[in-house]
């Protein structure tokens, strides 16, 4: 097991072969561009065992159904990329939480967060044109492997059949979480909440919150998916196809933590009135058309 300044300096120097300009901002962070079919600018910085990878766009239209489609593509943004909403609220960003382990996995995992990258911008771009296929993984674990993982993780596992399993969380009341191989890489998530389809102002105010929290949260991402006649929301942690055991358990603990912070606050935007003060509250500005300023 690496020392913590032993894996920092991993991470500087994968970073520095990665990309083509680099800047220290401070303490083991910094501005650079990479170069993965184009130029993108990226924040990074290295904290508690963590390479955080940050793309602003330079203007985002933060609309109502901008924040909507945000929460509907979420789900299937490749590399382990997602959409959130900053701190300060001035607008969609995307992010991403690599774990370190070591060099070769670390340079792997920076490679599969740039092609995330790239989706993700050609989202905001063009949300029309976006497939909503991530680049499909060739390899990927067997079911007994995967199984071998879980158990190595430490956490409370069930098989649930071919290809899926599910974990009990460290949570209250939550629901045990979903863990299946897909196309392009383990998809781990878990259900907060479902609302009627045609609720738009808690479909808005759940959006919103959802997508501010994310911007907080290390490896969970918000998102929402149809589910008949129904919206269903929750946090999911997307792994390469051949994830190691530090991995999965992080993962494990990012959907536990995400559903203790969020879980409760989601339920109450359930009520109409509740989600009308809520974005009352945050001076919502969904229904506005201006650009955002970008965020420094």
């Amino acid at each position: 097991m690496m020392l913590a300044n032993e894996t920092a300096a991993t991470a500087y120097r994968v970073l520095n072969k990665c990309a083509c300009e680099m800047e220290s901002s401070g303490p083991w962070s910094w501005q650079c561009v990479v170069e993965n079919g184009a130029r993108l600018p990226l924040s990074a910085s290295f904290d508690e065992g963590f390479m955080q990878l940050v793309c602003r766009p330079d203007s985002i239209h933060k609309t109502a159904l901008a924040l909507e489609d945000a929460m509907l593509h979420n789900k299937t943004l490749a590399g382990g990329v997602k959409l959130a909403l900053s701190p300060a609220d001035r607008g969609l960003h995307l992010r991403t939480d690599i774990v370190v382990l070591n060099e070769m996995q670390l340079r792997d995992r920076m490679e599969w967060a740039l092609d995330g990258f790239h989706d993700g911008t050609r989202l905001l771009e063009s949300p029309d044109a976006h497939g909503g296929c991530p680049r499909s993984q060739a390899a990927h674990v067997s079911d007994a492997a995967l199984a071998d993982l879980l158990r190595e993780s430490a956490w409370p596992c069930a098989e649930r059949g071919a290809n899926e399993f599910s974990a009990e969380l460290d949570a209250s009341a939550a629901p045990p979480a979903r863990i299946r191989m897909n196309g392009s890489g383990l998809e781990m998530s878990v259900e907060l909440l479902r609302c009627d389809a045609a609720a738009e102002i808690t479909r808005q105010a759940l959006a919103l919150y959802l997508l501010s929290v994310s911007g907080s949260l290390r490896m969970a991402r918000a998102f929402a998916s149809h589910a008949g006649g129904q919206i269903s929301f929750g946090f999911l942690v997307s792994l390469p196809s051949t994830p190691f055991a530090e991995e999965i358990h992080h993962a494990l603990s990012a959907l536990s933590v995400a559903y203790r912070m969020c879980a409760r606050e989601a339920n109450v935007l359930l009520h109409i009135a509740a989600a009308r003060h809520y974005l009352a509250a945050r001076n919502s500005s969904t229904t506005d058309d201006n650009n955002l300023e970008k965020e420094n």
